[in-house]
């Protein structure tokens, strides 16, 4: 285990924002990771579990403690039947490489996750989900280590999913550390096209004519195809919203979508429709949730409080060209950032007496 002093973490950010950590080590088995743990006690060092960094927003000032970069490797079948595989994954697999490979086996389960930044490891904390999917319905359980250098393995129903949030986000397991997830992925259930995005893309694809043009003959293979297909859409929707990684898009330079989804109880829908409508907005979007609660879209809500995209603030930071919700950074500071998130919240709230509440981390 190699401890390192004063690293910046800029770098390893999809935000590219951040002062130094005091220390800094990499991750990769679980003795590294008791090590680790041990080291911060004797050092009396405060720590943070790094994943991908895309859902990090580190200070200025950076970190005063210990980060852990978690780098656990391995993509394990644990076992496999008519209907489904398990895989058991290390929490520093890149989530899209395991994505990709799951689609490849001709699985189903997360292809409409596809191009989400980010580990593996991360993906229950938050319950990822982007276009008609969420991760919670496709993991088994997850595999931590306590405070106290126990291995613990969490079920799904205990991990009490919900949206953008868990039990390791904000319940009691918010200390734990993912070491591993296992996932339930199907053989038979067909590729998920039910976000109207997707849909409406699958639509326009003549799948029969393209898959007649492959040289590919087996059930297996056309199924991999289709999958392959939906993959390949998602991530052609991301990247048209600069909301996939690259380095010659400065809208990429992101956490992705800064504010989640607002969720409100069915009185407090009924009081936002009645604002909305006096102030002239008609029938803004809503979508179902929970038992006695709907959901609103955040990108709706901030793109009608007059905020566009493209616009740039002040400290070198702005708005995504191609999405609201992605607030970037182009030459600016940590402080400009959350400076502008500020002020996009205030705005939002000021149009719609709705708050809306961050989806990435800020540390310390």
């Amino acid at each position: 285990m190699l401890v390192q002093n004063n690293i910046p973490l800029a770098p390893f950010t999809t935000l590219g924002l951040g002062g130094e950590a005091d220390y800094f080590i990499s991750i990769k088995t679980k003795e590294d990771l008791l090590k680790a743990l041990e080291f911060s006690k004797t050092q009396n060092q405060t720590f943070y579990i790094l994943g991908g960094g895309s859902n990090t927003i580190f200070r200025d000032s950076g970190f005063p403690g210990v980060v852990f970069q978690m780098q656990i490797p391995g993509i394990r079948c644990l076992d496999t039947n008519d209907d489904y595989t398990f895989y058991q994954v290390g929490a520093g697999v890149p989530w899209d490489q395991f994505v990709e490979y799951t689609v490849k086996q001709g699985l189903a389960g997360i292809e409409c996750l596809s191009g989400i930044p980010g580990s593996v490891g991360a993906s229950p904390i938050q319950n990822i989900g982007a276009y008609g999917q969420e991760v919670k319905d496709s993991i088994v359980n997850v595999e931590c280590m306590n405070q106290f250098g126990e291995l613990v393995t969490i079920s799904n129903e205990d991990c009490k999913f919900r949206y953008r949030n868990s039990e390791f986000k904000s319940g009691i397991y918010k200390e734990h550390i993912v070491v591993s997830v296992t996932f339930q992925l199907s053989k038979l259930s067909p590729p998920c096209f039910r976000y109207p995005e997707v849909q409406k893309a699958w639509e326009k694809i003549d799948l029969e004519k393209s898959f007649s043009n492959n040289d590919k003959k087996t059930s297996m293979d056309q199924r991999i195809f289709q999958l392959e297909a939906v993959r390949n859409l998602v991530i052609d929707l991301r990247r048209k919203k600069s909301m996939v990684l690259d380095e010659n898009d400065p809208n990429t330079r992101s956490v992705g979508s800064f504010f989640m989804n607002p969720i409100l109880s069915e009185k407090e829908v009924v009081s936002f429709l009645e604002n909305a409508r006096k102030s002239g907005f008609g029938n803004p979007p809503i979508y179902p949730e929970r038992a006695g609660f709907k959901k609103l879209s955040a990108a709706w809500l901030i793109e009608n409080s007059g905020i566009q995209k493209g616009s740039k603030y002040p400290g070198g930071v702005g708005i995504s060209e191609n999405h609201c919700l992605g607030l970037i950074n182009i030459a600016g500071t940590t402080t400009a950032l959350l400076e502008m998130a500020e002020s996009v919240r205030q705005r939002v709230f000021e149009t719609f007496f709705v708050r809306l509440e961050m989806e990435p981390v800020v540390r310390p």
